[in-house]
């Protein structure tokens, strides 16, 4: 199988496998929302947001190191992926083992706690089994991380179902958490070993390598994190359980979204990366202008069309009484929309080799983020956390496409943007004026529409079908308009 075709391939199979995943997230959120209620989903957010924070720290940044390092001509891959398996054990065994000892220090209820303790476990496998994800990219391979996935999702959706027949509180469907990404990583495991001879490997000399790679990517990743995290916790420490449940439940909705960019610039770092560092600047630019275009299409209509039936599909995702969580879905689907590009930018950096020097953003987003969320969360509860959480995507977005943009002279050309835009805009003012249909119903017209409108624009074309299906076509031909 040529290689086009092997990428082709893994793209249709990893989105199909995320579109499984995700479907099976949402049926999981709908059966713990309303098997735990605004309260008891509230606590189950505040353990997970809480425990979110060491998973960064265990991070550091490997990921994406480790992607970038097996993608180098003549990498060894098994020595690179041995030893960033290695370090992330040891690393999450350290982590997590604190999460649960600092947690006691938080004015929490016993159960929160309790739950914190158990719910480190499931992120220690989470975080051991994502690290491994890059062996599959190497070796285009990604379907067999798409089924870990779904395999995961599967145990976990039946431990929350079997919580909910038994009638059973927060810690059970916490253990079913645990289940599901135990599932998962020995999935990973299994399936990485073919690729790679994956054994413990403790090579301080090149882990002092790892690190120097990877600590601009972790501590920039560190400071997104508590822009992105601390307005649950805030709001945790300063409202009730309830506000934090209907809050947490909207920003499940958006996690499902903000999968979809991250998937697509997994398959395309490796891409930009290769054409950078060849001095292919022409491919490189063009590779990323399709990129923004495509995202473009991606994102704008979820930001429209959202604010068209934010209640009523919370209502239909986590029961009616979190209805009052479509408010805050309308919100932060403007800061999902962010994420889309400053998930493009932010891969780019790391493919250009400007981690370093991103870093004095990412804290001074941080920092203007905390300090925002002190501010408002205590005064406007659920809403100001999610306008600071806007504020906060749209900073380092804009200072992400800033630093890619000087440092390579690309110029993104915005034409398919504005038509997208507007396309976007007139497909939310058709879906709002069905708000007699139900909800999916709706949904659907609103698809129909804005792909009519694409056509009608001369923006859905075979050129972007191409790259949307397969980002490594051709470097030759013109960037998308």
């Amino acid at each position: 199988m040529s290689v086009s075709r092997a990428v082709a391939s893994n793209t249709v199979v990893q989105v199909a496998g995320k579109f499984a995943g995700n479907v099976l997230g949402i049926i999981t959120i709908a059966i713990m929302t309303r098997a735990l209620g605004r309260d008891g989903y509230g606590a189950f957010t505040t353990a997970i947001s809480f425990l979110q924070f060491f998973g960064i720290l265990v991070d550091f940044g490997l990921t994406l190191t480790m992607v970038r390092m097996i993608s180098e001509e003549r990498a060894d891959v098994s020595r690179v992926a041995s030893n960033i398996f290695t370090l992330r054990i040891v690393s999450g065994a350290v982590f997590f083992g604190l999460a649960p000892v600092l947690a006691l220090a938080f004015p929490y209820p016993p159960q929160v706690k309790t739950a914190i303790a158990i719910g480190a476990l499931s992120f220690f496998a989470m975080t051991s089994s994502q690290v491994l994800t890059g062996v599959f990219q190497k070796h285009l391979a990604t379907g067999r991380a798409a089924l870990a996935d779904v395999l995961g999702r599967a145990a976990l959706l039946l431990g929350a179902w079997h919580a909910a027949a038994r009638g059973a509180g927060l810690l059970a469907f916490v253990a079913a958490f645990v289940l599901g990404n135990v599932v998962q990583l020995t999935v990973t495991f299994i399936a990485a070993r073919k690729f790679a001879r994956i054994r413990p490997a403790f090579d301080l000399g090149f882990w002092r390598k790892i690190v120097r790679e990877s600590w601009p990517i972790g501590v920039s990743i560190a400071f997104n994190l508590i822009y992105l995290k601390g307005d649950v916790i805030i709001l945790s420490l300063t409202r009730t359980q309830g506000e934090v449940g209907l809050y947490g439940a909207a920003y499940k909705v958006l996690d499902v979204i903000t999968v979809i960019p991250m998937i697509f610039m997994g398959l395309v770092l490796p891409l930009l990366s290769s054409a950078w560092s060849g001095g292919r600047k022409d491919e490189f630019g063009r590779k990323l202008g399709k990129a923004f275009d495509a995202l473009s299409l991606l994102a704008l209509p979820l930001a429209f069309g959202t604010f068209a039936v934010a209640s009523d599909l919370m209502a239909f995702v986590a029961g009616p009484q979190f209805a009052a969580s479509g408010p805050f879905l309308a919100i932060l689907m403007l800061a999902g929309a962010a994420v889309f590009w400053s998930a493009l930018f932010g891969h780019t950096v790391v493919a250009i080799g400007l981690q370093r020097k991103m870093i004095f953003a990412y804290a001074a987003d941080a920092a203007l983020s905390l300090a925002l969320y002190v501010w408002a969360v205590p005064r406007y509860g659920g809403p100001g956390a999610a306008w600071v959480t806007v504020f906060s995507e749209a900073f380092i977005m804009v200072a992400t496409a800033w630093a890619v943009i000087a440092a390579t002279g690309v110029t993104l050309k915005l034409r398919t943007f504005l038509r997208a835009a507007l396309a976007s805009a007139l497909m939310a003012a058709a879906v709002a004026s069905l708000a007699s249909l139900h909800v999916l119903l709706r949904v659907a017209v609103g698809a129909a529409v804005y792909a009519a409108l694409l056509a009608i624009f001369g923006i859905l074309n075979k050129e972007t079908l191409s790259f949307l299906r397969k980002p490594n076509a051709a470097s030759t031909g013109p960037v998308l308009q």
